[in-house]
């Protein structure tokens, strides 16, 4: 069996690495990529140290079933510098994790190589495919490779230009690596930073740690900032598990979130805390600066809810998420997403303590209900929310809406789809079964294509954490061979 792997972020390392670890292995893999950096993907480029890894080294393992795998790693690096005080934890820079995928990629292609699996990086985009008793994949130099089985891991590609603001002068559309970009913005200069999520604080941390003088302005449609990170305290759930959700989804015929919220609810009475604490804090619309204080001053809160939440979202929210009810899911993607995602991954204390000092300084401001962004004639934007105002430079922070199909891989999905080798999830993406994340199309599952991370709507809510992805990879290394 030859299987294609198109894409080579984070999700190829975990599908690598599965692969490399399982009792069968194929004859050989052909990994698809026209990016510079192999392995790394978007955001583990290397840049500047001031871009840390926003998760504590426990949660952040790409290889199933061995959380501590990214741990020893990091282990035998000195770290000292990036320790995190408030979480007791180092929270390396961005670039040394994009280290540890590149190592683990090389460590799963000489595992394979030793089982008689010759692994093969083809530096081109898949641009579309054809049929000759196999899948044929074409890529952009015009290369023609036959494989058995093919899994789209391309993660979800750049931010959108929503303003229309490309080849304006001063504007920057991809932020990373900030080396490349925030180095160069004059350090007077008025940066508006478009976003208030995770990617917006580390331009805002990064511009204030390489001397930036000129005001920062945070700019977003809720104006409100990231959940902060709490120190990690051991939890072992014994209501809110994955048996009992499978339990009620088998009792019920589908699982209902009302159901995940009760569970959740007599997790924490049997802590002997109390639910709407935690409901407080994440309904919480108010002031975001007093908000971010609060949430800094509570990073070793007795309360557990938030930590529970967080764990819960990345060790049962992949089993829950297909089990749900679809009116459940609708719900949960239109009207939660961004709460949820914040909860899963929230901003590091280390972060959080920076912002909150350069918004007390008024180098940073917030501003929220943006609505329009101009570039003016002779260079400059205006911006439009309750008001209108100039900056000189801007960032777009904005990641790409989940389930989005990367530019670059958008040729090659529209000729699966017009083929009938994939079907398109109504709220985006591809349709794919649970577990072995094969294509879904017509209720039935293709032999040949499957779907890793992002582009999995029907499969995953969240797919952006390493480890979810590791579990991900290693169910659908079965259903390669079990096709």
């Amino acid at each position: 069996m030859h299987i294609g792997i198109i894409g080579a972020g984070a999700a190829a390392v975990a599908l690598l690495d599965a692969l490399a670890h399982a009792d069968h292995h194929p004859s050989g893999v052909t990994v698809f990529d026209g990016a510079p950096a192999l392995w790394r993907g978007r955001p583990y480029q290397p840049d500047l140290d001031t871009v840390r890894v926003n998760a504590p080294p426990p949660i952040m393992s790409v290889r199933a079933g061995d959380a501590g795998h990214y741990q020893r790693w990091l282990a035998d690096r000195d770290v000292t510098d990036y320790l995190d005080e408030r979480l007791g934890q180092p929270l390396a820079p961005r670039a040394v994790y994009g280290e540890y995928l590149e190592d683990t990629a090389r460590e799963a292609i000489s595992r394979l190589g030793r089982v008689g699996c010759r692994v093969r990086v083809v530096r081109s985009t898949v641009t579309g495919f054809s049929r000759d008793g196999q899948a044929v994949l074409h890529t952009a130099d015009g290369d023609r490779i036959p494989v058995d089985r093919a899994v789209l891991a391309v993660g979800s590609g750049r931010p959108r230009d929503q303003y229309g603001l490309t080849g304006a002068p001063g504007y920057v559309d991809e932020p990373y690596p900030l080396a490349r970009t925030v180095t160069g913005v004059p350090a007077d200069h008025h940066v508006a930073v478009i976003g208030s999520g995770l990617t917006a604080v580390d331009v805002a941390v990064t511009l204030a740690a390489t001397g930036h003088t000129g005001p920062i302005t945070l700019v977003s449609r809720s104006g409100r900032l990231p959940f902060v990170q709490q120190r990690p305290v051991r939890l072992d759930p014994v209501h809110l598990t994955p048996g009992a959700v499978r339990a009620l989804s088998a009792e019920h015929g589908e699982l209902a979130f009302a159901q995940l919220v009760s569970l959740l609810r007599a997790e924490l009475a049997a802590l002997g805390q109390d639910f709407e604490t935690l409901a407080t804090e994440i309904r919480d619309a108010g002031d975001p600066v007093t908000r971010l204080r609060r949430q800094l001053d509570a990073v070793d809160s007795p309360h557990h809810g938030r930590r529970l939440l967080a764990m819960v979202i990345r060790v049962v929210g992949p089993i829950a998420w297909p089990l749900l009810a679809d009116r459940d899911r609708a719900m949960l993607r239109t009207e939660h997403f961004r709460t949820i995602n914040s909860l899963s991954s929230p901003m590091v204390p280390h972060n959080a303590r920076i912002v909150l000092r350069l918004l007390d300084s008024g180098l940073l401001r917030l501003r929220a209900g943006v609505t329009k962004i101009e570039a003016r004639p002779g260079g400059g934007f205006t911006v439009h929310d309750d008001r209108s105002w100039s900056a000189d430079t801007v960032l777009n922070a904005v990641n790409p809406p989940a389930y989005t199909t990367p530019p670059d891989t958008e040729p090659l999905i529209g000729a699966l789809l017009a083929a009938g080798a994939a079907e398109s999830h109504p709220a985006g993406g591809l349709r794919a079964e649970p577990v072995t994340r094969r294509s879904m199309v017509g209720g039935a599952p293709d032999r040949t294509w499957h779907v890793l991370g992002n582009l999995a709507a029907d499969s995953l809510f969240i797919a952006t954490n390493p480890p979810g992805l590791a579990a991900e990879a290693a169910g659908l290394v079965g259903g390669l061979f079990d096709a």
